[in-house]
C-alpha cells in the first residue's frame, strides 16, 4: 500500500512540474518601432472603420519574442481592392473577404511582423519595415486596445492596423483597410524540450510499476 502511495505521489509530482512548465512562456508582446504619435482621421476626412483614435504613423511592428499573431479583417471604406497579405500570402481582400475572416502567423524569433498591404493589388505595396510617414504614398497606422477595450494606447497586446492606399493625399484616413491583430505567447523550444521530458518521466514510471507475470 505505501509502495502505492508512493508511486501515486511521484505522478503527481511529474504532472504538477509538467504542468508548471507549460505555463513558462515568453510574455507575448509586440512594440510599435520608430514613427511619430498623433489622432487618425481628423478635420474633414473621417475614418469610416474604427473612428478618430490616436496611434503612430510610419511605424513598424516588432515582436519582441516568439509568438502567434491573429489577424482579423474588420473592414473598408476604400472602393479600390486592396489586400493584406502574411508571409507572402493573400489572406483578406476588400473585394472578397467577410467582416471577421481571420489569418494567423507564427514568429519564432524576436523581430518584426511578417504582414503587408497592396494597394489596389494582390502583391505587397507596404511592408511592415519600410512602412512611411508619407500621407500621399500607401502606408498604415497603429493603435493599440488599453485594458478598457478601447483604442488609443501607444502598447498592448492587440490593437489595429489601419491601411491607406496613398489615392488621395485629401482623403487619408486610414480606413482603406482594417485589420485587428491579437498576440498570444507560444511555449520556447526550450520549454517544449522539458514538457517532453516530463511526459517521458510519467510513461517511464508507469513501466516501472507494470506487474510481472508470473513464473509458471
Amino acid at each position: 500500500m505505501v509502495g502505492q502511495y508512493g508511486f501515486f505521489r511521484k505522478i503527481a509530482l511529474t504532472v504538477t512540474a509538467t504542468i508548471g512548465l507549460m505555463g513558462s512562456v515568453h510574455a507575448s508582446t509586440v512594440t510599435a518601432i520608430g514613427g511619430s504619435t498623433g489622432t487618425v482621421a481628423t478635420g474633414a476626412a473621417a475614418n469610416d472603420v474604427i473612428g478618430s483614435v490616436f496611434g503612430y504613423f510610419g511605424a513598424q511592428l516588432f515582436a519582441d519574442g516568439p509568438l502567434k499573431v491573429e489577424y482579423t479583417y474588420l473592414g473598408k471604406e476604400a472602393n479600390d481592392t486592396n489586400s493584406f497579405l502574411v508571409l507572402g500570402n493573400l489572406k483578406f481582400s476588400t473585394a472578397t473577404s467577410n467582416l471577421g475572416d481571420t489569418a494567423s502567423e507564427t514568429v519564432s524569433l524576436a523581430g518584426l511582423l511578417n504582414f503587408a498591404f497592396g494597394a489596389n493589388q494582390a502583391t505587397p505595396t507596404v511592408t511592415n519595415g519600410f512602412n512611411s510617414a508619407t500621407t500621399n504614398v500607401p502606408n498604415f497606422f497603429v493603435s493599440f486596445y488599453n485594458g478598457l477595450g478601447n483604442l488609443g494606447a501607444l502598447s498592448g497586446t492587440s490593437g489595429v492596423i489601419a491601411f491607406d492606399d496613398g489615392g488621395n493625399p485629401a482623403d487619408a484616413d486610414y480606413d482603406d483597410l482594417v485589420v485587428k491583430f491579437t498576440v498570444s505567447a507560444v511555449p520556447e523550444p526550450a520549454t517544449w524540450a522539458m514538457m517532453l521530458l516530463g511526459f517521458a518521466g510519467i510513461g517511464f514510471l508507469a513501466y516501472r510499476r507494470k506487474p510481472k507475470p508470473a513464473l509458471a
